[in-house]
């Protein structure tokens, strides 16, 4: 995206901010997917309550990874075709403690940011899809992420169902 960095709207500063803390941190594309799935059915849940939907589809998000996809470093250049990074092999992780600590750790680190910017909740969601969207994309390929990206916009399309006011239980 061309402009400084100022003049990219909120939502793109802010997802580009969540894949640098991914890059930087070294994270397993399942640990990324995972702990970002939990920011954003936090947030969700704390303006709709408990909803089947988010149940759903953090059941198909999670299930979404391959498992020779599941321990690939997330990295932060896309790789086209014919280029020289597509052609390395991906970088897999070594995790190192326990899972759920880690994304704990993730989540709390990625949910600090988004309380620093507070942005709104669309803008939120937005990034976070776009940082699951892009870390698929440049682990595993352009296929795998529009997958990914036509769930995530399935569930897009239901939580936009729910009442604007809110919680409703």
């Amino acid at each position: 995206m061309r402009g400084t960095e100022e003049e990219r709207p909120e939502k793109v500063r802010l997802g580009i901010e969540i894949m640098q803390c991914l890059v930087k941190r070294e994270t397993s594309l399942a640990d990324a997917l995972d702990a970002l799935i939990a920011v954003m059915l936090n947030g969700l849940a704390a303006k709709y309550g408990d909803r089947d939907e988010f149940f759903r589809f953090n059941e198909q998000a999670s299930t979404f990874l391959g498992s020779t996809e599941r321990d690939r470093a997330v990295v932060e250049v896309i790789p086209y075709p014919g280029s020289l990074a597509a052609k390395v092999q991906p970088k897999t992780v070594t995790t190192v403690g326990e899972r759920s600590e880690r994304l704990w750790h993730l989540a709390t680190e990625i949910g600090e940011l988004l309380n620093k910017r507070r942005p709104s909740l669309g803008d939120g969601f937005d990034a976070l899809s776009s940082a699951m969207v892009t870390a698929i994309e440049a682990t595993c390929g352009r296929k795998r992420s529009d997958e990914f990206d036509l769930l995530i916009a399935e569930f897009a399309k239901e939580v936009s169902r729910f009442p604007e006011g809110g919680r409703v239980q």
